[in-house]
């Protein structure tokens, strides 16, 4: 899975960094998880401060876009983030949508 970043935005109201990301991948839209693993090893941070929001595909594209939330700190993302958001980042199975 190859990550590049297309945007960011610096949200200091909201002690966060929002981020578009495209990811290439093989075959299958990988999962949440993975997705939200590859990114924070892109960008050097904390798993448990990145909320994916959504992920995009094409229909025949082995790439996604992929809209981020990254945090300065753990406890004001669960502030922020809505509780479906949370569960499907951190739910069971790492669901793709």
């Amino acid at each position: 899975m190859k990550v590049e970043i297309v945007s960011r935005r610096e949200n200091p109201l909201l002690q966060r960094e929002e981020i578009v990301v495209r990811v290439r991948f093989q075959g299958g839209t990988p999962s949440r998880k993975e997705v939200r693993e590859a990114i924070a090893k892109e960008l050097g941070k904390p798993i448990g401060n990145l909320f994916i929001r959504k992920i995009r595909t094409e229909y025949g594209k082995e790439e996604a876009l992929v809209h981020v939330m990254a945090y300065s700190s753990r406890a004001f993302a669960l502030i922020i983030e809505p509780e479906h958001i949370v569960r499907r980042n951190e739910g069971s199975g790492g669901i793709s949508s």
